[in-house]
């Protein structure tokens, strides 16, 4: 495995409506959460993750488990949590600082807005907004919270999800997707509010600035979509599903389009990947092709 210290990975995992057609338990999506994050932050890695904060969530737990393992050898925790704006937007100020104060000494917390990234952290009955300085705002209420947001200029969902994802892919120096969602209309729970699914964007904009990509589609999701689209599976691969939002086959022909861009060296790692469902031995694969794809971008 190559030298992976100090990079930055973006994290995109969350559930996939046809994970049980495909064979796979919900307990599945977090063992392979555990093992992606335990390889890559034992290499010195931060993780990089844009989504909810709820602090009782499989994702946050993973991330405060493996804080604690090793915690005595880093600085600074691994994980940089980005809140998209209409996420903050509905959250009330109690419990975004019942949820800094339980994951604040995991994670690094920023809020995604039209001006930029705003970090955020609890101290005390408190809210520090901004960086440490003068412009640093302190805020204790819930009306102060929402003066706060509303002093900020407003984005349409759509541009604020895209806007969010942007900023983590700029920050990030590769990304790993799996699940997602995938717009079917029959499932409520499945709709996505940005302008095409999030896991599609996010292989969009990381693949056009040319960091590393890497899709796990064995669960499903939109990231077996993105698979297909990039040719690492076989189109006959693909699941059966629903009517879907309009949006969706827009944006999966947006991420074929880019297919081009994966190095032809690194082709054969990631069509291993996106069919693979070990565990640890894709995470220490996941590794290799981020450090084989870094190589020969410098070549």
């Amino acid at each position: 495995m190559g030298d992976l210290a100090g990079l930055k990975v973006a994290l995109s995992v969350s559930d996939a409506p046809d994970r049980a057609r495909l064979g796979f338990p919900s307990r599945e999506i977090d063992r392979v959460l555990l093992t992606i994050c335990t390889v890559l932050v034992r290499a010195g890695c931060d993780i990089l993750y844009a989504g909810n904060l709820d602090p009782n969530q499989s994702t946050f737990k993973i991330f405060r488990h493996l804080a604690g393992a090793y915690a005595g050898g880093r600085e600074k925790a691994p994980f940089v949590h980005i809140i998209p704006e209409p996420i903050a937007r509905r959250t009330s100020f109690v419990a975004l600082h019942a949820a800094l104060r339980e994951n604040g000494g995991i994670t690094r917390t920023s809020i995604s807005l039209a001006a930029g990234l705003v970090p955020v952290r609890a101290s005390g009955d408190v809210l520090l907004l901004g960086n440490k300085g003068l412009d640093r705002k302190r805020v204790g209420s819930h009306d102060e919270w929402t003066v706060w947001l509303d002093g900020h200029e407003r984005a349409q969902p759509t541009d604020a999800y895209t806007k969010a994802r942007a900023a983590v892919s700029a920050e990030a120096d590769a990304r790993v997707v799996l699940g997602g969602k995938m717009g079917v209309l029959d499932r409520p729970d499945d709709l996505y509010e940005g302008a095409m699914p999030g896991i599609a964007e996010e292989a969009i904009l990381t693949l056009t600035v040319g960091r590393p990509l890497v899709v796990l589609g064995a669960f499903g999701g939109a990231s077996r979509d993105v698979a297909i689209a990039l040719g690492l599976l076989a189109r006959n691969k693909a699941v059966p599903r629903g009517k879907q939002q309009a949006s969706y086959a827009l944006a999966m022909d947006q991420v074929s389009a880019l297919a081009h861009r994966i190095p032809a060296e690194v082709r054969p790692y990631l069509a291993a990947i996106a069919d693979d469902d070990r565990g640890e031995p894709t995470a220490y694969a996941i590794a290799e092709a981020i450090a084989t794809w870094r190589a020969t971008a410098v070549l």
